[in-house]
């Protein structure tokens, strides 16, 4: 068995097949889609979020909002999109005043992630009861696809929000290591490092070649890299069909546990220093 640096991401097609197989096996075909919402008052945009409905849960993506009221009425019209669908509606973000506001509208802080010396916490909330209601009359218009006249004005408010709370764009480096028997692919991880913190992104091995120490194998070449590059600690998601103790007998500790995510499952946020 040969353990290569991918330095191309020459596999990672294959990586990310290999894992979607592995967890549809688990869950079954679930739906997946991307839906924008904009709040219109006297024609003009004033609030716009984007979100992505994935494993049973609305992830609540780019946006902005004028005031409170509309965010409100945004998440309003959001929750009654997917009322019947999904099992509820989550936001991380790394800003005190955006987690004020979504508690202040029925979000709860579910979880918090770890600061590094070069990167801040993160703030993970959420709400499941879908009874968001606003009565402010501004029209929202949902569509399936982005509108670019609504996009444009979007993207400038996101980097006007960005400096003023100091969220600067920072360089993600990319890290990939493949198990080849062979010229064979049997597994490979994939990480990604912002200043000096990394995120796992995909780990899996062949389900034939499982058990015989190569995603153990794996991780450690991962690890070896990230202390290389003065990688503070590494951070990851897995379900508990996926490899809950696998990471645990590694090192790594759960920091917060998702219930129903994907909907009869939990999930779970893992850390390791290094």
């Amino acid at each position: 068995m040969r353990y290569i640096e991918d330095k191309n991401l020459k596999y990672e097609d294959r990586l990310t097949k290999e894992l979607r197989v592995y967890n549809v096996r688990h869950t079954g075909k679930r739906d997946s889609s991307t839906e924008y919402f904009y709040a219109i008052d006297d024609e003009n945009l004033v609030g716009s979020i984007y979100t992505n409905y994935f494993w049973d849960w609305v992830n609540i993506g780019s946006m902005f909002y004028e005031d409170i009221e509309v965010l409100k009425k945004l998440i309003s019209e959001i929750s009654q999109y997917y009322k019947d669908k999904a099992a509820g509606m989550k936001l991380y973000t790394e800003v005190e005043c955006r987690v004020e506001d979504f508690k202040s509208i029925g979000f709860d802080i579910e979880g918090i992630t770890e600061k590094t010396p070069k990167t801040t916490r993160y703030f993970y909330l959420k709400n499941i009861d879908f009874d968001i209601k606003s009565n402010n009359q501004i029209e929202v218009i949902v569509a399936t696809e982005k509108i670019d006249k609504y996009n444009s004005i979007l993207l400038n408010q996101i980097e006007k929000f960005n400096r003023d709370n100091n969220i600067y764009p920072v360089e993600e480096r990319n890290i990939m290591f493949v198990a080849l028997d062979n010229d064979k692919f049997v597994g490979g991880v994939h990480g990604s490092i912002t200043e000096d913190s990394m995120y796992i992104c995909r780990l899996v091995v062949r389900e034939e070649y499982r058990g015989n120490g190569i995603g153990k194998n794996l991780m450690y070449n991962l690890e070896e890299k990230a202390k290389e590059l003065e990688v503070h600690s590494i951070n990851l998601g897995t379900v508990e069909f996926q490899a809950v103790k696998f990471y645990k007998k590694l090192g790594y500790r759960v920091v917060f546990v998702k219930e129903n995510d994907p909907e009869g499952y939990k999930s779970y946020s893992m850390i390791k220093k290094i």
